[in-house]
């Protein structure tokens, strides 16, 4: 199975060459394409740098995580596509290969690597995955529908299309993996504002009807956690 690796990325200058260079490790992945969303602080040219191929989004265009993702799908003809943040920081190519390896044996529909938060890893393992660190069939991504392609909430849609069919998932964490918040990118009172804002769309999924709530119950029925 063909695999790439898609990092949708906007203004992540400090960590997008270290992401790719990992992401190039991977054993799994043929190519690593970054999907530059209106970057102004020189993302794609330090990605291109690294070694990966980079996709441009216009700046009027750009914002929107989902779409960043998708502009990455549509240039690529992979079977199969691991997702990677681009603000990543401590990944290697050992935790990819991790996340890889049960989808690539037949173990799991869509396989996850959360963040490393210690003493609450156990809640957030068994908590609806917001991780940007996923592999995907990519028959998956195409099956979200053009009007749920929407911002910070495109993962919560995929978990759902993955629950709805009661496909079988792995999730792990990223030992050692954190990542840069939105306070270290916008300073403390506009990055608060961006994390509040960036959840409450999360959160709201199942109640504006985008997601049924049931589908976390089917979620949890096929999930298996991984060590």
């Amino acid at each position: 199975m063909i695999v790439d690796i898609v990092i949708p990325a906007r203004n992540e200058a400090p960590t997008v060459a270290a992401v790719v260079d990992a992401c190039l490790g991977c054993r799994y992945a043929r190519q690593v394409i970054v999907v530059d969303d209106g970057s102004v602080d020189g993302t794609a040219d330090l990605a291109l740098g690294a070694g990966a191929k980079v996709v441009h989004r216009d700046p009027w265009e750009s914002g929107s995580k989902a779409h960043a993702m998708e502009a990455g799908v549509n240039a690529s003809d992979a079977e199969a596509i691991l997702f990677v943040d681009g603000d990543c920081l401590n990944l290697t190519a050992a935790h990819l290969d991790d996340i890889c390896r049960p989808f690539v044996e037949g173990r799991a529909a869509m396989s996850l690597g959360t963040f490393d938060y210690g003493f609450w890893n156990w809640l957030v393992l068994r908590s609806p995955p917001t991780t940007g660190e996923r592999i995907i069939p990519r028959w998956v991504f195409e099956a979200v529908p053009p009007e749920k392609l929407d911002g910070f909430t495109i993962e919560y849609v995929i978990n759902g299309v993955i629950a709805e069919r009661r496909l079988p998932v792995t999730a792990r964490v990223m030992r050692g993996v954190t990542h840069r918040t939105k306070r270290d990118k916008f300073g403390r009172l506009e990055g608060t504002i961006e994390t509040v804002r960036m959840f409450w769309n999360v959160i709201s999924v199942p109640l504006r009807g985008i997601v049924r709530f049931r589908a976390y119950w089917y979620y949890l029925r096929c999930l298996t956690i991984e060590h």
